[in-house]
């Protein structure tokens, strides 16, 4: 099934006698009213099974829903009218972007209204694990006065470690500042000057974990962050230490948080977010050293209110005059503007992707340079496609898109710069970006043949010819005899097929460059193994799906 997204344009003319609209699990009464107003057609229901929903959905122009609502490939693709869904508050977890992006469907949130809310849910447990709140109420019930068990700690004076700093990081920043805690936050994609406005020291998150008295996370699941907080994280961490999760279960391993609550290295955790939900096991949860709620960040009056009623009023500014706020997978482009753009925004976000694991730092400054027949393409979407390559790799608190990435990379004090040239080139097209960090800058060209036959031709500055796809080893080695020869010995021994390898050099520098592909991930120890090989000064893994 194939769609066309209109441009805002478009839009913006469009005027249907009536709307169908969706209201999965309800939202607010004014939410309703501003949606009813217009005198469309509202239908509200309980959720269902996706197999259900898709059997219904096809009449609907709009849905908004919540998190017991699972939209899927199969529900997307049965809902043939569907235009926008709408999801109050931050998660759109349950939401396939991909299918929805496929199918020029819409995808928005409502991110702000419940920023308050979950900032102070955050500050009400960390108040709570350093006075053992909790464990003092439940003791009065039990009819004990138990005074100087339940001694606990001030926070003025100590140090905070946020742990991604969003606008909820921020948020709770602010607050602990006024309390006297001295913050710290880690964020890779955070510029200095950002932080000095917040009053808030950066520092890696080693250095974070060994320093910290008191730790909070705000920061998205990924396959990244996934146990953020493990056991090799737990072992680092300043004896005493009191955690902090109000923002994906996920980001804590529970077993080790257990055993390191066990031998008094966590001297307490407080969790309003949990691996399961509800759990399964509740070993966790019940220890007499941790404080925990049910994900109840957002569960406030106010916050409920305003991020329904903020997700209505989204919609149908959408639905009457292609206004967006706070989408999280669209572009606007027409369907022809698409299919001319999509193959250089695809070697943007791959080049992107490149430099951002070939090139360790926080990014500064991002430069796409559009030379050739790509000049005369709209570079809105390829820089959009660069940027959200670069960010998509480390930014833990944010969902990248398309549409957001430009706006994030402001966030964060990271210059965006497009550059073109009319300069005879060796290729028809060519595409270059280098990327500035706090550790130096790395540069990579790509060029198309056809349409969909991606190359990358540049390493910074050392031509090379590769296919920018799947998993690849970047070595930087001496121009040396014998070193090709021990990275394949090296690789053998660990059963990394080579699929297709490429060697350049800057004449008269004695530096080279290898670009290898490989048929599964290059293993760490391997990569460790490999720089230890006489000649090679650097060597990176790097996937590109």
């Amino acid at each position: 099934m194939t769609r066309e997204c209109p441009p805002l344009t478009e839009y913006a003319t469009i005027r249907r006698v009536s709307y169908k609209v969706l209201v999965l699990e309800g939202i607010t009464d004014r939410g309703l009213e501003v949606l009813s107003a217009e005198g469309w057609d509202i239908d509200q229901k309980k959720a269902m099974p996706p197999a259900e929903l898709a059997k219904i959905v096809a009449p609907y122009h709009a849905m908004t829903i919540r998190s017991g609502s699972q939209i899927t490939a199969e529900v997307l693709e049965a809902a043939r009218n569907l235009q926008v869904v709408g999801r109050p508050g931050v998660g759109v977890d349950n939401v396939d972007l991909e299918a929805a992006t496929r199918l020029g469907v819409m995808v928005m949130n409502s991110p702000i209204g419940n920023l308050v809310a979950t900032a102070e849910l955050t500050l009400a447990l960390i108040l709570a694990v350093a006075r053992n709140v909790a464990q003092a109420d439940a003791s009065m019930k039990a009819g004990k006065w138990e005074r100087k068990s339940l001694g606990g700690v001030e926070l003025h004076g100590k140090k905070l470690g946020v742990v991604g700093f969003g606008r909820i990081g921020r948020e709770v920043a602010a607050r602990c500042r006024a309390l006297g805690m001295e913050v710290s936050a880690c964020d890779p994609f955070v510029s200095q000057a950002v932080a000095e406005a917040q009053c808030v020291t950066l520092m890696p998150l080693d250095k974070l974990l060994e320093t910290s008295d008191f730790i909070t996370l705000h920061t998205t699941l990924t396959k990244e962050s996934r146990h953020l907080i493990g056991k090799q994280a737990l072992a680092k961490v300043k004896r005493g230490l009191r955690l902090v999760n109000a923002a994906r279960g996920e980001l804590v391993d529970e077993e080790a948080l257990l055993a390191a609550l066990e031998d008094g290295r966590v001297a307490g955790a407080a969790l309003d977010v949990h691996a399961q939900e509800p759990p399964v096991d509740w070993r966790l949860v019940r220890h007499p050293r941790v404080v925990a709620t049910p994900h109840v960040g957002a569960q406030t009056a106010e916050a409920q209110e305003r991020v329904g009623t903020d997700i209505a009023v989204q919609v149908r500014d959408f639905l009457k005059g292609g206004i967006i706020r706070h989408a999280v997978n669209f572009f606007s482009l027409t369907g022809d503007v698409y299919d001319q753009v999509r193959p250089a925004m695809d070697l943007a976000g791959r080049l992107g992707a490149f430099l951002v694991q070939a090139c360790p730092g926080k990014p500064e400054r991002i430069e796409v340079g559009l030379y050739g027949d790509l000049r005369e393409l709209d570079a809105n979407p390829i820089l959009a496609a660069a940027v959200a390559g670069v960010l998509r790799r480390a930014v833990r608190d944010e969902n990248v898109t398309l549409v957001n990435a430009r706006s994030l990379a402001g966030e964060r004090g990271i210059e965006v710069v497009e550059s073109t040239s009319s300069a005879k080139l060796a290729f028809s097209n060519l595409m270059a970006i280098r990327l500035k960090t706090s550790n130096g800058d790395f540069s990579v060209a790509g060029t198309l043949f056809g349409r969909d036959h991606l190359r990358l031709v540049d390493v910074d500055g050392v031509e090379v010819d590769a296919i920018p796809q799947g998993h690849l080893l970047l070595v930087k080695n001496d121009d040396t005899p014998g070193v090709v020869g021990h990275l394949g010995g090296v690789l053998g021994q660990r059963t990394v097929n080579i699929a297709r390898m490429t060697v350049g050099r800057k004449p008269g520098s004695g530096r080279a460059v290898m670009l290898i592909e490989v048929d599964n991930e290059v293993p760490a120890d391997a990569l460790a193994e490999l720089t230890r090989v006489p000649g090679v000064r650097e060597a990176r893994a790097i996937s590109l799906g």
